[in-house]
């Protein structure tokens, strides 16, 4: 399976107004989860992460502020109508496991639904 890197940005300011200037901006916000260790909060390039998404991507390398984390996305927001993303929210995935999980159970990059 191959692995996507995104660069990120630090985010240091929450809420509805600064999500949607960071949209406005052609950024998506985003966390990244799990393992026990703290959460993580930034925000990626839009055309960067749509890219990836329409090659299939389902595993990451995320560079937060010089260090990198593998991660697969756990749950993307979208407005009401379905079309836009409104945030992102990423798993850390360090051995792939969560990655091959996901593309498993959408049955793509040549893994099949066993339960089909």
């Amino acid at each position: 399976m191959e692995i996507f890197k995104l660069d990120t940005e630090n985010r240091a300011e929450f809420g509805t107004k600064n999500a949607k200037l960071l949209r406005a901006a052609g950024r998506y916000p985003a966390t990244l989860v799990g393992e026990g260790k703290e959460t993580l909060h930034f925000s990626i390039s839009a055309d960067e992460f749509d890219a990836t998404t329409r090659k299939g991507a389902r595993s990451f390398e995320l560079n937060i502020g010089g260090n990198i984390e593998k991660a697969a996305i756990q749950v993307a927001n979208f407005d009401a109508l379905g079309d836009d993303i409104l945030q992102l929210d990423f798993i850390r995935d360090t051995d792939g496991s969560k990655a091959v999980m996901r593309a498993t159970k959408f049955g793509d990059k040549g893994y099949t639904n066993d339960e089909d």
